[in-house]
């Protein structure tokens, strides 16, 4: 656990998920950091109020197996959050303590923590984003893989709703992804089962596609990792963009950690996942093509 003397305010998970921990939580036990206890509040809060969520419970535990570290970057938006594996941490954006306090902004955090959750379950999994896929198809799977961070987060606000607190879900009906929100909701009420054996969780990922401001700014950060890889892995560059996906990688990501498989048969070859590349990223994409098949001919003849 870090002092207010450095630059970090970060607490292990297996802290803020013990109840002795939260009631303990003054300023002189994380010390004397005004920050460090607003956010160690926060952090409990979000741990009792996704402990109400099966979903949440389960990712919960699967990051506590893990033993990682949920920390606070300055640097990100209030709902967002960032995995870092070789450091095993999980750090969500920053927030004005007030903001902290209030529903909108345990909200937002609830949205990055969950997110970030299912991010570190992937991760155990091996099923983050590879660039040795071929610059179309690391595209598609980066798609896919966002389109199941939104579903599962809208799962777990929900559960969270039919438990109680429902704020959470009133927020996601307000914000930019209310259409995936409201696809969740429909099929959820249209029978009393697909709230539970994964038809609702289908419909939301899905729906994720429909936008095409969504689907870009994915695009965007996938090529900007595989720009990454291409200059960092000069040495290896072979190794880089050259893998066919497999239908059955994509299958994967539909996996729950409390059982079940929400993808489980999808052939992903609906019309809503088929949105070609915006004009600009669609460039991006042909430098990047271009370069993988440089280093692959080099690599030949070396």
């Amino acid at each position: 656990m870090q002092t207010a003397s450095t630059a970090r305010i970060v607490f292990p998970l297996s802290a803020v998920a013990d109840a002795a921990f939260c009631e303990k939580n003054t300023a002189d036990f994380i010390g004397h950091s005004p920050a460090g206890l607003w956010f160690s509040s926060a952090l409990c809060r979000l741990v009792s109020h996704i402990e109400k969520s099966p979903t949440g419970r389960a990712l919960l535990r699967a990051a506590l197996l893990r033993d990682i570290s949920v920390g606070l970057d300055p640097l990100l938006d209030a709902q967002t959050s960032f995995y870092y594996p070789l450091q095993n941490r999980l750090d969500l954006g920053h927030q004005p303590a007030a903001l902290q306090m209030s529903e909108k902004g345990c909200s937002q955090y609830l949205a990055s923590f969950t997110g970030g959750l299912r991010r570190v379950w992937q991760q155990s999994r091996g099923l983050v984003p590879m660039t040795d896929l071929k610059p179309e198809d690391f595209l598609r799977y980066c798609r896919a893989f966002e389109a199941d961070i939104c579903a599962a987060t809208h799962a777990v606000a929900w559960e969270l709703r039919a438990a109680g607190p429902c704020f959470f879900w009133r927020h996601l009906l307000a914000d930019a992804d209310a259409d995936i929100a409201a696809a969740f909701s429909r099929t959820a009420v249209s029978h009393p089962r697909h709230q539970f054996d994964g038809t609702a969780l289908r419909a939301a990922f899905l729906q994720w596609f429909q936008a095409e401001e969504r689907v870009a700014i994915s695009d965007h950060q996938a090529l900007d990792m595989m720009d990454i890889a291409l200059f960092s892995g000069k040495d290896g560059g072979a190794k880089i963009g050259q893998l066919s996906l497999d239908t059955r990688r994509l299958q994967e990501l539909g996996a729950l950690p409390q059982g079940g498989n929400y993808l489980s048969g999808m052939r992903f070859r609906n019309p809503q996942m088929k949105r070609m590349v915006d004009p600009f990223n669609r460039t991006h994409l042909r430098h990047i093509q271009r370069d993988v098949n440089y280093l692959f001919d080099n690599s030949q003849i070396i």
